[in-house]
Formats: C-alpha cells, structure tokens, sequence
C-alpha cells in the first residue's frame, strides 16, 4: 500500500491541517485551466484536511478527492456533507473509483510522501482518469535541492528517504525528492506545459535552512 499509516496518526494528534488554499494550486489552475465550469470532473489526490475543497467549490466543478486517513475523511464528511460520496478512502496508488473522463487531476505533495515505484504507479492511474486534452497540476514536489533530501534514512530508491526524527517531515514516512531529469522521466508519457523549482533560504532565524520544490503542470495529450 503506497499511503503512509504515519499521516493518518498525525491527522488524529491535529497536526498537518492546512485549511487555506495552496495559492500556487488557485494560480497554476486558473492560468491553464480556464476551460473548468459546472460539468467539470475535477480530482484530487490525498486532499488532506480539505484546503483546496473551498476554491474549487467556488468554480463549481464537480469534486471528487481520495485520501489515505480514515481520520480526516470522517472530518471531511463532517465538513462537507454534499460530498460525502465524493470523497472516499483509499491508496490513490492503487485504485481510482470514479472512472475516467477527468478534465483536472491535483495534487498538493501527496504523491511526495511515496516511493518511485509507487508514484510511477499513481501516474498511470492518472493517465487512464484523465480526459484526452485533461490536466495534472502538481504542487510542491519535493526538490533534490531541499535540505531534508540530505536528512532520513535511505528508501527503496535513490530518490525517497524515511526515518526523519525531526523537523517538517518528522513522523510522516516516506518522502520523495525529485530533481528535473527525474521529473522528465515520471512524466514521459504526458505533455509538460509548466514546470518551475521553487527555492528559498531561511534568514531569521539564521539557521541557513534551504527549501525547494517543484510546480508542474502536464497535459494528456488529445489522441
């Protein structure tokens, strides 16, 4: 099973709960996916504590998440009743329950807590939902770059570290860094339209901390 059972323990200790929405998400979206309106089937991988629920209400799509934490999809339902169907428990590595014909599938650092193997096989499930045309916006996707890569213990591949004893990944499994030609490679069947490494240095505190991380968006390409 590629979900951690650690995110699941820390939805229910009350950490890791973003409520807002990812702004890069709302960006990179409404720059490449002005097409989205009422019958729109959006989908959204390991949706978490239900950040980006809100924003694509507003756009009026039709919303389905899948999510690896019984904990938070009970929160979830309790929050968001009218999409008690919509959202559902399960290994997004897996399985996919709603069919295809996706015009959008997202994802805010869900798959960076899974091996290669594991996104590998998420990414084909992404492809067999998505519409022809259909788009995969990714948010966040750790960076070779990023501090941590350098922290943890090594992983079934030479791109996911677990075992982390502190900081941010502390307690949540694996997690997965990326580098471009990495990147190139996951998604070789798909169009890359957007891809850019995001990186920053931490000043106050001067702990020189360097984080960095990936936004993509890829395209399944019309047949």
């Amino acid at each position: 099973m590629g979900f951690s059972i650690e995110w699941d323990e820390r939805y229910r200790e009350g950490t890791h709960l973003s409520v807002w929405p990812w702004s890069d998400l709302v960006s990179l979206v409404r720059r490449h996916c002005r097409q989205l309106g009422a019958t729109s089937r959006v989908l959204e991988l390991g949706c978490g504590a239900g950040a980006n629920i809100p924003f694509f209400a507003r756009l009026g799509v039709r919303y389905h998440g899948i999510e690896g934490s019984p904990a938070i999809v009970r929160n979830l339902h309790e929050r968001f009743p009218e999409l008690r169907a919509a959202i559902v428990v399960g290994d997004f590595t897996r399985e996919q329950p709603f069919g295809s014909g996706f015009e959008l599938i997202a994802d805010r650092a869900a798959l960076t807590h899974n091996s290669t193997a594991d996104i590998q096989a998420a990414l084909r499930l992404v492809w067999d939902s998505l519409a022809p045309g259909g788009y995969f916006v990714g948010i966040d996707w750790f960076s070779t770059r990023y501090d941590e890569f350098r922290r943890g213990q090594p992983g079934p591949d030479s791109y996911t570290r677990s075992g982390f004893t502190e900081g941010p990944f502390e307690g949540t499994g694996a997690v997965h860094f990326s580098d471009e030609a990495h990147l190139r490679s996951l998604f070789a069947r798909f169009e890359l339209i957007f891809m850019e490494e995001k990186q920053s240095r931490t000043v106050i505190p001067a702990d020189g901390s360097e984080f960095a991380s990936w936004n993509l968006v890829a395209r399944k390409p019309h047949a």
